[in-house]
């Protein structure tokens, strides 16, 4: 590689890394790290003289000066916009507004029974003029949102396609992170909704659906989603486990599937002696067709825009650079479409890809080297392309779940083999379903064999010690697998050092001894009084007697969302029985848990709350009571007490009061509501899902103060203050789903409790978190956050 092929990626990466920081920090950040960049090039220049290292400084200034002139203005314009969304969520404003589809409407997946109604839609805010309330504004940057609707709301959204407009009447919520508009009026706009575009595409991915309808669900799932991006009907739980393993760039559609594509059209006809120019043309062709079939996933935005220069030159007889196409690539993508180049798809996509370019080859010399020709050139490249991939990922990945697995790297060599052959596959048989559904049908039934084997090697990584290495969060980890990174690298550029070996040895005993410890029997408390266990958007708490000893008696307080998400934090924990199981009302989110609960961990018995529905959510074979005001249940000192609800009619009346707290039934407000005593007086209150009228129930009871709460409903944003006040916590939990799409916690809620000077603990942020038993015990993440 050439230092002319390098010549854009300093000025490149400056411009994308100004992108990324105006998008998630604000306009005024770029600005501000933009002077400071120029700042240093000034000093730099300085000092260098006339030389021509400072005329190369001095280029590169000129390009990113350039750039920035054309990037600050669409990043103010993008903090006007979020701006005016964020007062809107505030003040619990409806907005009129113009949408783009970025994906078909899908129903949602996750989170509690109620909320998986209705239909879901990512989309882009097309700019231009809306109303906010009584307000005529101009909303002037295309920035992301997720649509949300139900009933005949619902109906509408769902003839909307991938790539149409949509004029929405909607409800502003969510957070900076993702702003949900919950639509109640949808009306298809320039002709959606009709025989466009997106609906030949749609009909595309019905054949598809209809081709696999007979497969495994997660299998059907993973074929369309590496043939068309449609990953609708993946469970959960493989989806997660593959993001553990490493392989999530599976799930959906990436960069490296053009390339796949490319691979299967153009070598057939480069055998058959087609001419370069011809091939080509198919190859644009062919790269145009797939990008339209799979809608504008950022891998593969990516991927298409650099293709085309590289296409461009060969059509011109010249061998362009594939590192000058991804520095042009990703410095167009910043200045035209930031929000593009600093979302998660991009970073990794073009992270990975650069990765590949840079360190694979030297990396593999140094493998071949190292082995002392034992591996050759060929297998140290298998070896490196995963390996220098998966690194340069690792900091962002860290960003979206603190944990690394050891078996990322194995597992992508070990799925590489079987990939291109059921994308191709898969591809091949959605043009075939066309004509013939019934050969498609077959087709998909082989390349879901290899989809099956991907995920049976995701699962089994899973399994396995070190699948999962808890990292510390936030910019701590994505810092220190930085540093990790830059330490690996210097010690194979002077691993004929042998202080350097051992200086490297040492680092990484102490850099992986945390995470490695947390895997550790002895790391798990064999002591403790509490545990929320991190499931998810859902709940899930442990209480046992202080100095109780693993055979001591447990009480479980709901289950979360799934099965496996409980049964990892009962293992962790080392919980073999359940005396007690409280199910605090019946929602998803808290009961959908309990089929955990069989064999030695089935519960001896178990309350539910006074609603008839509440019947259909127990664990078969135990004795159910209704708890109700006032019941109690006492055991080796660990004593509950039911604070709420006094009866169902009591709950139905509290939710009839409601006002804006759109769930739609009683459940919510019949959530159980207890105190939890243990024999040194510390007080714990939990509230499950009650909104404000059933907390101002709980408050009439004059609850007195507690050291803990179990903060209600997830920390949404109603809540009854006075409860809070007189409650006084010290400590506040909140069970909250990493990136769940309901703006859990809110800030105002997080305010509330730390203005009365709580420690908030969240899963989202520590995991399962367990208080010890003993003098002055902290409360310790045991487990990563989910």
């Amino acid at each position: 590689m050439s230092r002319a092929d390098l010549r854009l990626l300093p000025g490149a990466t400056c411009v994308w890394a100004l992108a990324v920081l105006g998008i998630t920090a604000g306009g005024a950040a770029a600005i501000a790290a933009g002077a400071v960049l120029v700042s240093l090039a000034l000093t730099a220049l300085t000092l260098l003289g006339p030389a021509r290292a400072a005329r190369t400084v001095l280029s590169h200034l000129a390009l990113v000066g350039l750039a920035a002139l054309l990037l600050i203005p669409a990043l103010l314009r993008h903090d006007d916009s979020t701006g005016l969304l964020e007062q809107a969520a505030a003040d619990g404003l409806v907005a009129e507004l113009t949408v783009v589809a970025s994906a078909d409407p899908a129903a949602p997946s996750g989170g509690p029974e109620w909320s998986r109604s209705g239909l879901q839609m990512r989309a882009r805010i097309v700019p231009g003029p809306a109303r906010i309330g009584r307000d005529q504004v101009t909303l002037r940057a295309a920035v992301p949102v997720l649509v949300r609707a139900d009933g005949e709301a619902a109906e509408q959204l769902g003839r909307i396609r991938d790539g149409e407009r949509a004029e929405l009447r909607a409800a502003v919520t969510g957070d900076e992170s993702l702003r949900i508009l919950r639509a109640t009026e949808v009306r298809p706009a320039d002709g959606a909704g009709g025989d466009g575009p997106g609906s030949a595409r749609h009909r595309l991915r019905e054949i598809a659906r209809q081709a696999t309808a007979q497969l495994p669900d997660d299998e059907a799932a993973l074929v369309r989603g590496m043939t068309t991006g449609d990953t609708s009907g993946m469970g959960e739980r493989a989806e997660e486990i593959m993001r553990r393993a490493g392989i999530s760039h599976l799930v959906a559609v990436s960069g490296a599937n053009i390339a796949l594509v490319l691979a299967a059209v153009l070598g057939p006809m480069l055998l058959a002696g087609v001419r370069r120019r011809p091939r080509l043309l198919v190859a644009a062709a062919v790269v145009a067709g797939y990008v339209w079939l799979v809608g504008d996933e950022p891998s593969v935005q990516r991927a298409a825009t650099m293709a085309a220069p590289l296409l461009a030159a060969r059509f011109a007889g010249v061998r362009a650079s594939p590192v000058a196409a991804l520095a042009l690539t990703v410095a167009l993508w910043s200045v035209l479409d930031p929000v593009t180049a600093a979302s998660i798809g991009f970073l990794l996509s073009a992270l990975a890809t650069g990765a590949i370019l840079l360190a694979a080859p030297p990396l593999a010399r140094t493998l071949e080297q190292m082995s002392r020709g034992r591996i050759g050139r060929t297998t140290a490249l298998v070896i490196a392309v995963p390996l220098v991939a998966q690194a340069a990922c690792t900091p962002v990945l860290i960003l979206l779940a603190p944990e690394v697995s050891v078996w990322a790297v194995p597992v992508n060599m070990l799925v590489a083999p079987l990939v291109g052959p059921s994308t191709v596959l898969g591809l091949i048989a959605l043009l075939l379903g066309v004509v013939w559904p019934g050969g498609a049908a077959l087709l998909y039934g082989i390349a879901a064999g290899g989809a099956h084997l991907v995920l049976l090697t995701a699962r089994t990584a899973d399994a396995l010690p070190g699948s999962r290495i808890a990292v510390p969060e936030g910019a701590m980890g994505v810092l220190g697998a930085i540093a990790v990174l830059l330490v690996a690298g210097i010690a194979l550029a002077a691993r004929h050092r042998p202080m350097v070996r051992w200086g490297v040895a040492v680092l990484l005993v102490i850099a992986l001894a945390p995470g490695i410890g947390r895997m550790l029997p002895t790391s798990r408390p064999e002591s403790w009084s509490l545990a929320l266990c991190a499931v998810g958007q859902g709940d899930a708490l442990l209480l046992r007697p202080a100095g109780a000893a693993r055979a001591g008696p447990t009480v479980l307080v709901d289950t979360g969302p799934e099965p496996e998400e409980l049964r990892t934090c009962l293992d962790l924990l080392r919980v073999k029985s359940i005396d007690l199981l409280v199910l605090t009302h019946p929602h998803a989110d808290h009961i959908g848990g309990r089929a955990a609960l069989t064999g030695e961990r089935a519960p001896h018995e178990q309350w539910v709350c006074p609603l008839p529905a509440a019947a259909a959510g127990v664990v078969p074979g135990a004795p159910v009571e209704i708890a109700t005001t006032g019941r109690r249940w006492e055991r080796d000192g660990l004593a509950l007490r039911v604070l709420w609800p006094d009866s169902a009619e009591a709950a139905e009346r509290a939710s009839a009061a409601e006002h804006g707290s759109g769930e739609g039934d009683a459940a919510n407000d019949c959530s159980i509501a207890l105190e939890v005593l243990w024999p040194d007086g510390t007080r714990l209150v939990t509230l499950g899902d009650l909104e404000p009228a059933g907390q101002e129930q709980v408050a009439a009871g004059s609850p007195g103060e507690a050291d803990i709460v179990k903060v209600a409903h997830h920390g949404s944003r109603f809540q009854h203050t006075p409860l809070y006040e007189e409650l006084d916590p010290d400590l506040a939990l909140v069970p909250v789903g990493r990136e769940n799409t309901f703006g859990h916690p809110t800030e105002e809620t997080l305010a509330l409790v730390r203005g009365l000077g709580a420690r908030v603990l969240r899963t989202d942020e520590h995991g399962t978190v367990v208080l010890p038993t003993g003098e002055d015990a902290e409360p310790r993440s045991v487990g990563p956050a989910r």
